[in-house]
């Protein structure tokens, strides 16, 4: 029979793995209203944050709030509204797998993507993409405060709306001009209609 403080410990990871959850689908909701600086607040501050996208990895807080306020912007920027009109970033979060520590200080969470992009270049009509992928997220906890810490995302494939995955071209993952740190260490995987899809990308909490 587990003792009151083992349950307590328990408990208390259910609920750390519930707020991590609820962290990741605040941060679509503010990413789909380009609220980014609201996002930034989700962030620990540390040095050793980092944020992998398609294109590129982001170092340190520092590097993550540019990705977000440079590289993407904020609907409150100056000038910014002109810039996006018809552009909508809409991604979902589903199939958590979320695990927590033993010490109960930082946890990792693995969820599958679906997304529905729209951009435009110049005066141009909005195109329509599809977007899937997979976030893997390392969160922590300071001062009694869960936060993301590190953020990475892994890319299924990206096509026009109206084009099968099954025909989608090489992708460039980026719409816009991009300030990372530096290349992502290794390629990752796309759908590309020969390659089979590898194990591990990203590993799966929880399971060996």
């Amino acid at each position: 029979m587990k003792t009151l403080e083992e349950l307590a410990f328990e408990l208390d990871r259910v609920g750390a793995a519930q707020k991590c959850e609820q962290l990741m689908t605040t941060y679509v909701s503010l990413h789909m209203e380009m609220r980014h600086k609201d996002y930034l607040k989700l962030w620990a501050h540390r040095p050793d944050c980092r944020l992998e996208m398609p294109w590129g990895a982001y170092e340190g807080f520092a590097g993550v709030e540019r990705c977000y306020l440079q590289d993407f912007g904020d609907r409150h920027t100056p000038g910014w509204e002109e810039k996006h009109k018809g552009v909508m970033m809409l991604y979902t979060c589903d199939t958590p797998i979320v695990t927590v520590a033993e010490d109960g200080q930082t946890a990792r969470g693995v969820w599958i993507s679906s997304g529905a992009d729209t951009w435009r270049e110049g005066d141009a009509r909005p195109q329509g993409y599809w977007r899937w992928g997979k976030y893997v997220v390392d969160f922590i906890k300071e001062d009694a405060v869960w936060n993301i810490w590190k953020l990475r995302f892994y890319p299924f494939f990206l096509t026009k709306y109206d084009t099968p995955w099954t025909q989608a071209p090489a992708y460039d993952w980026a719409f816009f001009p991009v300030t990372s740190d530096r290349p992502r260490e290794a390629p990752v995987y796309h759908y590309d209609g020969v390659s089979v899809y590898p194990t591990g990308e990203p590993a799966i909490p929880g399971v060996e």
